[in-house]
């Protein structure tokens, strides 16, 4: 009996000893993973000051073996520096390029999740204490607009039909019309010379910068309060210029919105 306990026990130590190694090893290999990923597809500041450094640390070995393999003032020395400079160069240009693609994923990353916060469905507290859902026309709008820029931008891709990309531009040329000011006039004017192109059979690809504009612009108009209530939260600082207003300094649209949210409760924060 008391060496069938020894030997569970034996067993129990094995077992254990192997599941901790078989975490250890996982755990080294996520690890692994992890400093590779950064490195091929780096994206928080942390990232990039790795790679800067790790490029001084190679560009200080690398001048070391030049330095002990040539004598000092000598050409092949000389033409080795230019050859260690020329490669050093070429890792910078491609640092800033990674740089510049992760800025830009971490810009419609914000964008998105600030689109979406936009959208978000209200929580309000009804007289009894009860909470309750509501869309109001903030709201509604904002989703609306996060919408039609989800597709406006998405539709930047060169595989979308003619038919399609015609039809997002008319819902936006309709939707900025509704105001009048330079930023929806050159949005208008920008959706029309796109529409003409595509109407004349120009190749999609050509008109990349184009449909770039266009998203950055109508982002610009998602942005404003004048014309996206919901986005006053975050303060944004887009003028807008000879927009109409009543006595209260509110524009028509943003009152008639305001005037029929006063049906509802009085709202608190969201939970």
């Amino acid at each position: 009996r008391l060496a069938n306990e020894l030997r569970v026990r034996r067993d129990d130590a094995v077992r254990r000893a192997k599941e901790e190694e078989e975490k250890s090893a996982e755990a080294a290999e996520r690890r692994r993973r992890f400093e590779v990923e950064r490195r091929i597809r780096p994206k928080t500041s942390e990232d990039f000051e790795l790679l800067y450094g790790e490029l001084e640390q190679w560009r200080v070995r690398e001048t070391a073996k030049v330095e002990a393999e040539f004598p000092p003032e000598t050409d092949p020395r000389r033409l080795a520096m230019k050859r260690l400079l020329a490669k050093e160069t070429e890792l910078i240009r491609t640092i800033g390029r990674l740089r510049i693609a992760a800025n830009n994923a971490n810009r419609e990353r914000r964008v998105e999740l600030k689109l979406e916060d936009m959208s978000q469905t209200k929580r309000w507290e009804r007289k009894d204490g009860s909470l309750v859902e509501v869309d109001t026309p903030f709201t509604v709008r904002a989703r609306e607009l996060a919408r039609l820029y989800d597709a406006l931008r998405m539709e930047t891709r060169v595989d979308v039909s003619t038919d399609e990309r015609l039809d997002v531009l008319v819902h936006v040329k309709w939707t900025v019309k509704e105001f009048d000011c330079g930023l929806t006039r050159e949005i208008v004017e920008l959706a029309d010379r796109e529409a003409d192109l595509l109407n004349r059979g120009r190749d999609p690809a050509a008109m990349t910068g184009l449909r770039r504009r266009i998203a950055n612009l109508f982002l610009q108009f998602v942005e404003t309060p004048e014309f996206n209530p919901e986005s006053a939260r975050y303060s944004v600082t887009n003028v807008v210029n000879r927009m109409e207003t009543d006595d209260d300094g509110l524009t028509l649209q943003e009152a008639a919105m305001l005037s029929a949210t006063q049906k509802f409760s009085r709202p608190i924060r969201n939970r």
